[in-house]
């Protein structure tokens, strides 16, 4: 069964509604895996010319752009990165997944402001949220897990979940209903990840679909929960959504195939989408309407 006819099967929802468009599409990149905003700026990790997530190279770059996608900085952050992939702020601090290091700067100047070492637990930290001021979750997408981190005190512990989230990649927190949202990129070279959510106050894990693939970015905007797929290692990945409300899921429409849809966000309707493989960044306007539709 081709990978379209699935989608259509396991989505079970009409495409009305569904529709959004890229209005732009930044360039320039080398791997860009992760975007992040401030409301003023965009941050974009880039893990450096070669595709090697896990390779200290020292090529890693933090790249500060305005609202509009236009680069204004591509040495903001001055400390030696490897492979940055997951960002997430808060306040005025931007935090950086470093292959096995939680790196946090100060926003206003760009240095360094402390790290947390996982070096002993994983080397593919990928994805961060955050919780509150004191807390974070991340995932170490080589080992299947998802750490809690304790910013006060700099530690961590492991999240031990009622299922196994093979290859957990994206992270939304959900904090009204207690709910940490995660996708995972699957095992074995296989695109067999899944999507759902954990409930923190018993760890347990709910899946939302019975579709499976190479998920990546999460993103939960207007009651509806927002992912990426890559589909496979070339131009075919796609954007979909599910109503938290119903479950229903569709893949959005009248967006082409993207070159390896990473870890994106979302702000007044329009989603921020880095192509790892094809290095851009993207800017793609959704309806409006899609929470009642969907």
């Amino acid at each position: 069964m081709k990978t379209n006819q699935l989608l259509t099967l396991l989505c079970l929802v009409s495409a009305i509604g569904t529709k959004a468009q890229i209005t732009k599409t930044i360039n320039g990149f080398h791997h860009v895996e992760s975007v992040a905003t401030d409301g003023k700026y965009i941050y974009a990790a880039d893990i450096g010319k070669e595709l090697s997530p896990t390779a200290k190279d020292g090529d890693g770059q933090i790249i500060k752009l305005d609202k509009k996608g236009n680069k204004i900085d591509a040495s903001f952050i001055k400390e030696k990165l490897n492979a940055p992939k997951g960002l997430a702020i808060n306040k005025n601090t931007l935090f950086v997944a470093d292959i096995d290091r939680i790196v946090a700067f100060d926003l206003s100047s760009g240095s360094k402001l402390y790290e947390i070492d996982f070096s002993k637990d994983s080397s593919f930290l990928n994805d961060i949220a955050v919780w509150d001021n004191n807390t974070l979750f991340v995932s170490a997408t080589d080992k299947n897990k998802l750490f809690k981190v304790n910013l006060t005190d700099k530690t961590y512990s492991e999240i031990a979940t009622d299922k196994t989230i093979s290859g957990i990649n994206g992270l939304f927190c959900f904090t009204k209903s207690n709910r940490l949202y995660v996708n995972g990129f699957g095992s074995d070279d296989k695109p067999n990840g899944v999507i759902g959510f954990i409930n923190l106050k018993d760890n347990s894990f709910t899946k939302l679909t019975s579709l499976e693939g190479y998920f990546d970015g999460i993103f939960v905007s207007k009651d509806v929960l927002y992912f990426s797929n890559w589909v496979a290692f070339e131009k075919k990945g796609v954007v979909m959504a599910i109503s938290l409300y119903s479950n229903r899921c569709t893949k959005i429409a009248s967006i082409e195939p993207i070159a390896g849809p990473a870890d994106f966000f979302i702000q007044n309707d329009e989603l921020v989408l880095p192509a790892m493989l094809s290095g851009e960044i993207h800017f793609i306007k959704l309806d409006g309407d899609l929470t009642l539709k969907l």
